[in-house]
C-alpha cells in the first residue's frame, strides 16, 4: 500500500496523453513523472522514452526493474519499479499506461486512479497525421480500434479543444490546483 497517489492516464494514439502529463507536470511541480520503457528505437520520433533492446528488457524485467508491464503494437512498455518509492514518499505518480495493461497494474495498485482521455475521430486522425509516424493505412487501422468504453472507475477527459481545456478537467478530476513553478 502507498501513500500517495498513483494515475494512470489512458487512451487511443494521437488523444495527446503525453501533451497532458506534461500540462501537468508543468502546473504542478510535485508531480512525479515516470518514462516509459519501450523497446522502441532511441532515435524514434514521439513521445519522450527510455528506449531499449528486447535483450535488455527481459533483463530488467527477470531482475523486477519494473513496476508493470505490457505488449502492444509490436512493441513492450513498462513503468520502472522506482515509482514505488514516490508513492512511499508520499508523491502522486504519473504515467502514460494502456488500456490493455490496466488488470495488471490494478492487480499491483488498486487505488489507481484512471484518466481516460479521449477526443473526436477526425480530432485523432489529424493528431495522428501530423506526428508523421504511421502511414494512412496505419492510422486507418488504429482508429478502427479505437474503444469507446469507459474503463471501470475511470474518469473521463476530452481533449478536443485546447490543452488548457483538458488540463482544467484533469486538475479537477485530481484535486487539484494549478501550482505556480
Amino acid at each position: 500500500m502507498s501513500a500517495g497517489q498513483l494515475v494512470v492516464v489512458v487512451g487511443p494514439s494521437g488523444v495527446g496523453k503525453d501533451t497532458l502529463i506534461a500540462a501537468l507536470a508543468d502546473a504542478c511541480p510535485d508531480v512525479v513523472v515516470a518514462r516509459r520503457v519501450i523497446t522502441r528505437a532511441a532515435g524514434a520520433v514521439g513521445e519522450d522514452h527510455d528506449a531499449v533492446s528486447e535483450a535488455l528488457f527481459d533483463a530488467r524485467l527477470a531482475l523486477g526493474q519494473y513496476a508493470v508491464h505490457w505488449a502492444a503494437h509490436g512493441l513492450r512498455y513498462a513503468i520502472p519499479a522506482s515509482i514505488d518509492t514516490e508513492l512511499l514518499a508520499g508523491r502522486m505518480v504519473v504515467f502514460n499506461g494502456s488500456r490493455r495493461a490496466l488488470p495488471a497494474i490494478r492487480a499491483r495498485y488498486p487505488e489507481a486512479q484512471i484518466l481516460m482521455i479521449t477526443a473526436a475521430p477526425e480530432v485523432l486522425a489529424a493528431r495522428l497525421r501530423a506526428r508523421g509516424r504511421e502511414s494512412a493505412r496505419e492510422i486507418a487501422a488504429r482508429l478502427k480500434r479505437v474503444g469507446t468504453d469507459l474503463p471501470d472507475g475511470a474518469v473521463l477527459i476530452r481533449n478536443d479543444g485546447t490543452v488548457d481545456a483538458a488540463l482544467e478537467q484533469m486538475l479537477r478530476a485530481l484535486n487539484l490546483s494549478a501550482q505556480s513553478a
